[in-house]
């Protein structure tokens, strides 16, 4: 069986950093459990053009296709798909990941893909190539965790596919070898020198309006020795120096938090790294063990200097705690990214001036602020089509507008116009940039060096252009 895998691109305005998990780990599987000739062609990370990449799809005639990506590469879905059916029409497309999984009934409506995988792939990718490999057509009604279209056009979706609960066991690591590391690992995540993301959990346990999370609400995650392994493979293949944690709550779980803070400082002490964190979770014995096991950065999505606005968010967060937060991350010299929402609904003037002056206060930019955007299976969503802000019969076109959440693309408010409240998106960032107060070139220069110890002097020896995209994504210089 020969299989080609298509990861898309996203964020064309910014260099390839995020490796492709999903399709990489359903990849790994596949090679594991079958003989299939596999093609993983990553468009994301060499930025093709499309005649090439009809080139690529042309010359492999394949049985069955993958791909999938976050909701921005929908319309690329719908693209792929249309240009494997040109050249291969008996082809069994298959798609997944939010730009799939949120809306099946709607890319199947407008595409040319077959199956769409509408949770965890790992069983039910191996039950779908299964079917495949018993007969061309076969009934699709006893798969789990799929939507598909039935011999006279109706669309169907089947029960859904248990969540795996022991990721150590019943997911694999990503098919580091079929993905072009070498542009990957050229371009940092958060960090400096050879960085590489990784995923170690899945699922959150908050319930924040605007996030989609289709992984569940219990935080299930890998072991720290499977971590452990997993960064000696990485430290070994492919000489990675630092780890940029993507999962949504990499500290969800303290134990296993200090645990993989042990277990670093033991096996590979010159690894540094970063992760997510949340302001309630975050006290200084946590900041305290993980700036000393080589943490060089926690994010927070504060969203709001309103508390009013994070309370209709459901974040579950005070402004105390984001304060206490921002204290503790400047005591041990950790640098402080936080990004901030604007335009959620009963959003007005005052609630826009509260988070400007919590700012000012806490001498923070408005650098990371996103327009609020309701991406499907979100409560947000739910709420722009209830109110009719996104019409039911106008989804699919709302969604081939979906991009980075910094572009504006639906106002939820009753307080600002669209052009108003494009205006206080810049009015707010410049207000909070005139006010900030950064610390000295000198004083960022000796932070880095306790921070990144010998990976430093990679960072005094980035182009501009590398050191711009640095503050950006790693917030060197917001401390």
């Amino acid at each position: 069986m020969k299989v080609l895998i298509i990861n898309p691109p996203i964020r064309l305005d910014d260099k390839p950093r995020n490796i492709p998990h999903g399709l990489a780990i359903l990849a790994n599987i596949l090679r594991q459990k079958f003989r299939c000739q596999i093609l993983f062609v990553d468009w994301n990370a060499h930025r093709y053009s499309i005649e090439k990449i009809k080139a690529i799809i042309k010359s492999f005639p394949c049985d069955v296709a993958m791909i999938g990506g976050l909701i921005p590469t929908y319309k690329y879905l719908i693209k792929i798909s249309n240009i494997i059916k040109k050249y291969h029409p008996k082809t069994k497309i298959l798609a997944g990941g939010s730009a799939a999984m949120s809306i099946p009934k709607v890319l199947l409506e407008n595409s040319m893909i077959d199956v769409v995988c509408t949770g965890e792939g790992e069983v039910t990718i191996v039950r779908l190539i299964e079917s495949f490999q018993q007969e061309e057509n076969p009934d699709f009604s006893t798969i789990r965790g799929i939507a598909y279209s039935d011999n006279e056009g109706k669309i169907l979706v089947n029960e859904p596919e248990p969540l795996i609960q022991n990721l150590d066991q019943d997911s694999l690591l990503p098919a580091y070898d079929l993905l072009p590391m070498n542009i990957y690992l050229a371009n940092p995540v958060a960090g400096l020198g050879r960085d590489i993301d990784f995923i170690s959990g899945r699922g959150c346990p908050y319930h924040c309006t605007f996030c989609y999370q289709p992984w569940g609400h219990k935080n299930r995650k890998h072991s720290s020795g499977f971590i452990k392994d997993a960064i000696l493979f990485l430290k070994k293949n492919y000489q990675v120096n630092f780890i940029s944690f993507q999962d949504d709550l990499f500290i969800a779980d303290k134990k296993r938090l200090y645990d993989f803070c042990e277990l670093r400082n033991r096996y590979f002490p010159d690894i540094y790294w970063s992760c997510t964190g949340r302001a309630n979770i975050c006290d200084e014995e946590l900041i305290k063990i993980v700036r000393e096991s080589g943490c060089t950065l926690i994010s927070y999505g504060f969203e709001s200097g309103s508390q009013r606005m994070l309370n209709s968010m459901n974040k579950k967060i005070n402004l105390d705690q984001m304060e206490h937060v921002v204290d503790l991350n400047r005591k041990y010299g950790l640098p402080i990214p936080v990004s901030f929402i604007l335009g959620m609904p009963d959003e007005n003037e005052q609630s826009c001036k509260e988070t400007v002056e919590f700012c000012i206060k806490n001498n923070l930019t408005l650098d990371s602020l996103m327009f609020a955007t309701p991406y499907p299976g979100t409560a947000l969503y739910d709420f722009a089509i209830k109110t009719g802000r996104i019409k039911k019969n106008g989804i699919h076109d709302f969604v081939m507008r979906l991009g980075d959440a910094r572009d504006f693309v639906v106002n939820l408010t009753d307080s600002f116009t669209d052009e108003e409240l494009k205006r206080k998106y810049n009015e707010m960032i410049s207000l909070a940039k005139k006010a900030y107060n950064p610390i000295s070139q000198n004083e960022i220069e000796e932070k880095i060096k306790s921070l990144y110890g010998p990976l430093s002097e990679m960072f005094f020896n980035l182009s501009s252009e590398d050191k711009e995209h640095q503050a950006k994504h790693g917030a060197i210089g917001l401390f």
